[in-house]
C-alpha cells in the first residue's frame, strides 16, 4: 500500500509555483494531529507552526497590517500578536458561540458569526479588541430570527459589511439594522471576500455545479470566474490582486487514492495555476494571504 501511495504521489507532482508570488500564506492544517494554524513564505517557503493549542483552532484572520491574528477555538474568539505569539481570548463561548472573525480595517474590532448555544441560526456581532470606555465589548449588528448568517467581511475602507444570509449576498451599512440584498437567483452563495479592486468574490453552489462569482459592491456587473465540478470553500486574494488562494473541498469528477482538502492557487480570472498546500495524509484549508 505504501508503494502504491508513493507511486500515485509521484504521478501527481505539482508544477512549480509562479516566481512572482509574494507575501505569506496563513492556513489551517491537521498535519500535527489536530487543526492548527500554519504559515509559509511564498512562493517556496516551508510551512511552520504559527498557533497550536490543546484544542483545534481555525478561522484564521490577519489584521490589515499583518501584525495580529484572530482565530476561533470551540466557540471562542482569540487574538494573537504574530511576533510575540501569545494568544488571548476575547470571548468565552458560554453565552455565545462565535466563529469566522473578520477584522475591521482599523484593527480595533472584529465582525464574528454568533449564535446562542441552544440556537441553530447565526447573527453577526461586533467584538472590540480593546473595549472603549462606556462601550459594550459585544454589539449585535443583526438580529434575524429564522435566517442564518454564515459569513461577513468589512469593505476595505470599513464603511460597510458584506455578508451571506441564507445563501444570498447582502450589504449592511453601520448604524442600520436592515441589510440590502445584492444578488438573487438559484445559486447558493457560501462566502464573501473583497478583492484588492474593491469588488466582491463569492463561492457558490447550484445543484451539482460549483464556482466563483465576482461582482461590484452594489451587486451589479456580476460575472462567473469559475464553474464546474470543483467545490471551492474559502477564497483569499493576494495583496497585489494577481492571484487567489482557494480551498478545494473536493472535485466530483476526480477519483483519488485519498480525498483531502487542499489550497489551490488560481489566477485573477479563477483559472487553476498550481497548489499552495496539499498532503495525502492531512487537510489544508482556510487560507489567508498576508504581506
Amino acid at each position: 500500500m505504501a508503494l502504491l501511495a508513493a507511486a500515485v504521489a509521484a504521478c501527481h507532482r505539482d508544477p512549480p509555483l509562479p516566481s512572482d508570488l509574494s507575501g505569506r500564506l496563513v492556513f489551517v492544517s491537521d498535519r500535527g494531529g489536530r487543526d492548527a494554524i500554519y504559515q509559509k513564505k511564498l512562493p517556496a517557503g516551508e510551512a511552520e507552526l504559527l498557533l497550536g493549542l490543546h484544542e483545534p483552532v481555525g478561522d484564521p484572520a490577519l489584521s490589515l497590517d499583518g501584525q495580529a491574528l484572530a482565530f476561533s477555538m470551540g466557540g471562542r474568539i482569540g487574538i494573537m500578536d504574530v511576533a510575540a505569539r501569545v494568544p488571548r481570548f476575547l470571548t468565552l463561548g458560554v453565552d455565545w458561540k462565535d466563529s469566522r472573525p473578520a477584522w475591521r480595517p482599523d484593527g480595533k474590532a472584529l465582525a464574528v458569526i454568533s449564535r446562542r448555544p441552544d440556537a441553530q441560526n447565526h447573527d453577526i456581532h461586533l467584538l472590540f479588541t480593546a473595549t472603549p470606555t462606556g462601550v459594550e465589548a459585544r454589539q449585535p449588528l443583526t438580529d434575524t430570527p429564522g435566517l442564518d448568517e454564515t459569513a461577513a467581511a468589512f469593505s476595505p475602507d470599513g464603511s460597510f459589511l458584506a455578508l451571506v444570509r441564507s445563501g444570498g449576498v447582502y450589504r449592511l451599512e453601520p448604524g442600520t439594522d436592515r441589510a440590502s440584498r445584492l444578488i438573487t437567483g438559484f445559486r447558493v452563495m457560501r462566502g464573501v471576500a473583497f478583492l484588492t479592486s474593491g469588488r466582491l468574490l463569492s463561492p457558490w453552489t447550484e445543484g451539482k455545479l460549483f464556482g466563483l462569482d465576482m461582482m461590484e459592491t452594489d451587486g451589479k456587473g456580476r460575472e462567473t470566474l469559475a464553474q464546474g465540478s470543483v467545490f471551492y470553500r474559502e477564497v483569499a486574494a493576494s495583496p497585489d490582486g494577481r492571484y487567489l488562494a482557494a480551498t478545494v473541498g473536493f472535485e466530483t469528477d476526480v477519483m483519488r487514492l485519498r480525498q483531502r482538502a487542499e489550497i489551490r492557487l488560481l489566477d485573477a480570472r479563477g483559472q487553476a495555476v498550481g497548489v499552495l498546500a496539499r498532503s495525502w495524509r492531512s487537510n489544508s484549508h482556510s487560507p489567508v494571504w498576508g504581506r
